[in-house]
C-alpha cells in the first residue's frame, strides 16, 4: 500500500491505536450508560414498591389505593417528575397520576423505553398491573455530554498518538537512514566507508556490524581483484614485449638462419611463459567462481608423487640437486590431475630455490585417517617478513624475482586452492638460509591399509 516504511508503520499504528481507543471509549460509555439506567430503574422500582404498599384488597375482591401524602408529593412533581398508572385485573384503569400519558395496558412486565421516557411495569396486588415512568432528560443529557467528551478527547489523543508515532518512527528509522547514507556513499572506487555502530542501537547495531563486516570483505576482495588485475597485466606485458621486440628486430632486416632460429627460440620461450601464466589465471578464475568441481576418484598418492619425482629428475640434475623420495602406500579420494598439479608446484619450487649441492625430499605416509605429503628442501628459505604472504597471488620474494628461478607467483595460490578443495590443509615451516618444509594433509581413503 505504501512504499515508505514510516507511512506503512504509521498507517497500521494509527489503525491499531484507533481500534484500542475506540474499544476503551465504547466500553466506558456503555458501562456509564448501563450504570445510569440501573440507578434510574432502581428508583422506578422503589416507586412501584411504594404504590404496591399503598394498595389494599377489599372484601368484595376489589383493590383500593390510598396514597400517603409523601407519595402524592412525589407524583405531583410536574412534567419531569415520575408518573404512574395502575390497571385492574380486567384492564380498567384503577388510578393514574395527572401527568401520566394516556396508554393501554402494556400487557407485559419489564422495562420499556420510548423517546426520552423510561417505564417499569410490575404486577401488583389482586392481579393489578403497576406502571411507573419518568422522563430521563437529565440522565440522557449527561450521557450525551460524556459521549461528546469521549469523542473530543479521543480525537485529541489520536492526534497526539499519531504525532508520537511519527516521532518514534523517526527515532527508529534514524539509524537506517544513516546506514542508507553510508551505503549510498560506497562505490567500487570507495569501499572504505563504514557504518557508525556506536550510534546504532539494539538489533540495528548488530545489522550495522554485519554490514561493516560484509563491506570489509568486499573491500578486501575488490583490492585483491585490483591487485590481481594489475599484477596479471604486468606479468603478461613482459613476455608480450619480448615477443613483439624479437619479431620487430627479425623483420627489420634480413638475417642468417641461426639468427632467425635464436629469435624464434626467444619468442617460443616467452610464449610458453604466457601460456603458463594464462593457464594459472584461468585456474584461479575457476577457483574464484567455485566452478569445475573436483573429481572423486580413488588416487594412489604415493604412485602419483613417484611419477612427479621421475618427471622432475631432469630439472633436479640440471640444478645439481638431490631428489629423494620416501613413499608409503596411501590412497586418497580426489582429482588425480589437480593433485598432480599441486605436488608438481611444491616440488618444482623446492628444486628451484635449492642451491647446487642441496637436497629435496618428497615423503608420503599414512597417519591414522590422514595422508601426509611433505616436501622438504635445504634451500634459501623464506624470510620471516614474507611468510604471511607466500600463498598470495603473484607474490614472489626478492630471491624469486629472477626469471630463471621464479615463476609468476601463482603456484602456491593454486596449490592451496587444490588442497582445500579436497578437504585438506597446507602449512609450512621455514628458516632463512636453512630450508623449507611444506606439509599437506588430506583425508585418507577408507580402504587404505
Amino acid at each position: 500500500m505504501f512504499k515508505s516504511i514510516r507511512w506503512t508503520f504509521l498507517f497500521w499504528y494509527g489503525i491499531l491505536f484507533l481500534i484500542l481507543l475506540g474499544a476503551f471509549g465504547t466500553t466506558a460509555y456503555v458501562r456509564l450508560r448501563r450504570s445510569a439506567f440501573h440507578v434510574f430503574d432502581a428508583r422506578l422500582d422503589a416507586h412501584i414498591q411504594l404504590l404496591a404498599g399503598a394498595m389494599d384488597e377489599l372484601s368484595d375482591g376489589t383493590v383500593g389505593l390510598d396514597l400517603p401524602r409523601s407519595a402524592r408529593r412525589i407524583f405531583a412533581d410536574g412534567m419531569d417528575g415520575p408518573y404512574y398508572c395502575i390497571w385492574k385485573s380486567d384492564g380498567a384503569v384503577l388510578s393514574r397520576s395527572a401527568q401520566a400519558p394516556v396508554q393501554e395496558n402494556p400487557g407485559s412486565f419489564g422495562k420499556h423505553s420510548h423517546e426520552a421516557y423510561r417505564e417499569l411495569v410490575r404486577p401488583g396486588p389482586g392481579g393489578t398491573v403497576i406502571l411507573v415512568g419518568k422522563r430521563m432528560k437529565n440522565q440522557l443529557e449527561e450521557l450525551h455530554e460524556f459521549l461528546a467528551l469521549l469523542l473530543s478527547a479521543g480525537a485529541g489523543i489520536s492526534v497526539l498518538g499519531l504525532l508520537g508515532g511519527w516521532w518514534l518512527m523517526g527515532r527508529v528509522l534514524a539509524p537506517i537512514a544513516r546506514i542508507s547514507r553510508t551505503a549510498s556513499a560506497i562505490s567500487a572506487s570507495n569501499l572504505s566507508q563504514r557504518i557508525d555502530v556506536a550510534r546504532t542501537e539494539s538489533e540495528l547495531g548488530e545489522l550495522a556490524s554485519v554490514l561493516n563486516q560484509t563491506l570489509g570483505r568486499l573491500d578486501r576482495a575488490f583490492q585483491t581483484q585490483v591487485r590481481f588485475t594489475a599484477d596479471a597485466s604486468h606479468e603478461l606485458r613482459t613476455p608480450l614485449s619480448v615477443v613483439l621486440s624479437s619479431a620487430e628486430a627479425a623483420l627489420r632486416k634480413d638475417r642468417t638462419g641461426p639468427e632467425y632460429r635464436q629469435t624464434l627460440e626467444t619468442i617460443q620461450t616467452s610464449a610458453i611463459r604466457m601460456k603458463s601464466l594464462v593457464e594459472g589465471l584461468l585456474t584461479l578464475a575457476r577457483a574464484d567462481a567455485q566452478a569445475g568441481a573436483f573429481r572423486k576418484d580413488r588416487v594412489d598418492l604415493a604412485a602419483l608423487v613417484e611419477d612427479v619425482g621421475v618427471e622432475l629428475e631432469t630439472l633436479a640434475r640440471e640444478r645439481q640437486v638431490a631428489l629423494v623420495v620416501d613413499l608409503s602406500p596411501a590412497d586418497v579420494i580426489g582429482d588425480a590431475e589437480r593433485l598432480r598439479e599441486a605436488v608438481t608446484n611444491l616440488a618444482t619450487n623446492a628444486i628451484r630455490f635449492t642451491p647446487s649441492g642441496g637436497r629435496v625430499g618428497l615423503l608420503v605416509q599414512r597417519e591414522t585417517a590422514t595422508v601426509v605429503l611433505r616436501v622438504t628442501d635445504t634451500g634459501i628459505g623464506i624470510p620471516v617478513s614474507d611468510q604471511a604472504l607466500v600463498f598470495e597471488r603473484f607474490f614472489r620474494s626478492e630471491a624469486a624475482r629472477t626469471r630463471d628461478s621464479g615463476g609468476a607467483g601463482l603456484g602456491l595460490a593454486i596449490t592451496r586452492w587444490i588442497v582445500e578443495g579436497h578437504g585438506g590443509t597446507i602449512t609450512f615451516s621455514s628458516r632463512e638460509g636453512t630450508g623449507t618444509t611444506f606439509e599437506v594433509r588430506l583425508p585418507g581413503s577408507e580402504k587404505n591399509p
